[in-house]
């Protein structure tokens, strides 16, 4: 189909476009990956390159929408294949709500990780998406169902050492699940209930 001059056209299911992520309160470029007409996965789909520059310092917060350069918003749902891996200066990222999925690779070797917090429509975490992720001190998991995970996720260290934080209600289910029952410490969030009993 012919585009009008001046007009961008529709992006397709596996094109990429540049957006941005936040980090310490400034848009830094960023590649996404889209998924259909509504979503989009930051990073590439197959592809060995980062989704940002590996030099980036700090705290990166993702989006949990981002704006194409035909002015279509696309809803970010998933951190793509190697798409922060070897951001070895990372020292925390938020993702965002309407994430459903982190790719193989996607955290690997970021090795000043400390925290990360999976939101809780996460449902699959793909293989070695936080290998080489050694100083990972806690990670939060507010999804109530355990997420479906491969065995070769989560670097050994970090099963040993990191704090699995989990949901209250959920805390035996992830105790006993499959990759988390490897978790040294595993300790229920009692933060929501806290919060309710306060007001």
């Amino acid at each position: 189909m012919e585009v009008a001059c001046g007009q961008e056209r529709t992006l397709s299911r596996g094109e990429v476009f540049t957006a941005h992520v936040f980090c310490g309160g400034r848009k830094i470029p960023a590649v996404y990956n889209v998924r259909n007409h509504k979503f989009v996965t930051l990073g590439y789909e197959n592809h060995a390159d980062t989704a940002i520059d590996t030099a980036t310092v700090g705290c990166v917060t993702v989006p949990w929408k981002v704006v194409a350069p035909d002015g279509h918003v696309f809803r970010v749902t998933g951190v793509g294949c190697h798409a922060f891996a070897n951001c070895r200066r990372l020292t925390e990222v938020v993702l965002p709500d309407s994430l459903s999925d982190i790719g193989d690779q996607a955290f690997m070797n970021c090795n000043s990780l400390r925290h990360i917090v999976l939101p809780p429509g996460t449902k699959y975490l793909w293989p070695y998406a936080f290998r080489g992720c050694i100083n990972l001190q806690r990670i939060e998991v507010k999804a109530a169902v355990p997420i479906d995970s491969y065995n070769d996720v989560f670097d050994e260290r970090a099963l040993r050492f990191a704090t699995l934080v989990v949901p209250a209600a959920s805390a035996d289910a992830y105790r006993s699940a499959f990759v988390w029952n490897m978790f040294r410490y595993c300790v229920p969030n009692w933060d929501g209930e806290n919060i309710k009993n306060k007001k």
